[in-house]
């Protein structure tokens, strides 16, 4: 639901090479930092919690300008570091089926990104002082999702985009058969207020599925969590 649909040409250069560059240096040290075992366990995984992400960013919630990202899903699954790329897979398929420019998908990534690194920190962590799993799940996934709001609004203020064309690019995803002009008056502050009720309905719906998803994993197959090595 934080994902930036802007098309090429709008953030600054400066922005999105700087993106880019970080964006690469996380993905050499999540390479370095998969072992082979761990590869070889997870590389299938990674294929298939993709591809979810790919149907979730694809499809949108239909009555607001959001879709699922189920990126803390991937972080809980993967790993924070598995996530990381399984998200930047997951941006670039989607800016080649012109979800996004090309060169937002290093900033995209980031922002995006950062759901799969916090939610399985944060998931974690409250698994252990939580009564339950699901619980755990919909904590992390409710902060992951407030900081990669604010962080792709902290991309919107920074690289000096005009708001009112990502609100229009938001809600054109929605509506692509009408034209959506941007308003060339709106201030951060009020893009904000527009966008916080939408994104409090986004995180609610998005929190509830990841839950069920981790609590359906739980039930059938714990190892891919890590609860206990499999046939344990």
């Amino acid at each position: 639901m934080s994902h930036i649909h802007l098309p090429d040409g709008v953030i600054p250069a400066f922005w999105w090479v700087t993106g880019y560059i970080i964006t690469a240096v996380i993905l050499a040290i999540a390479f370095s930092r998969t072992g082979s075992s761990e590869a070889r366990k997870k590389i299938p995984l990674l294929g298939i919690v993709a591809a979810l992400m790919l149907i979730g960013q694809s499809i949108p919630l239909g009555f607001i300008p959001f879709h699922l990202n189920l990126s803390v899903l991937a972080g809980i699954i993967l790993g924070p570091w598995l996530g990381f790329v399984a998200v930047f897979i997951t941006n670039l398929f989607l800016a080649f089926l012109g979800h996004g420019g090309i060169t937002v998908v290093g900033l995209n990534t980031l922002v995006v990104g950062s759901e799969a690194v916090i939610g399985y920190l944060l998931f974690n962590a409250f698994r252990r002082h939580v009564p339950s799993f699901t619980i755990a799940a919909v904590v992390a996934t409710v902060i992951a999702l407030l900081v990669s709001v604010s962080l792709m609004v902290g991309v919107v203020t920074l690289s000096k985009v005009n708001p009112g064309l990502v609100l229009a690019e938001q809600i054109g995803h929605i509506t692509p058969k009408k034209e959506i002009k941007p308003i060339s008056s709106i201030s951060i502050p009020r893009f904000v207020e527009i966008i916080a009720p939408f994104a409090v309905i986004g995180i609610v719906i998005e929190s509830a599925v990841t839950a069920l998803i981790i609590r359906f994993i739980i039930k059938v197959r714990p190892d891919i969590i890590g609860l206990y090595p499999t046939g344990g």
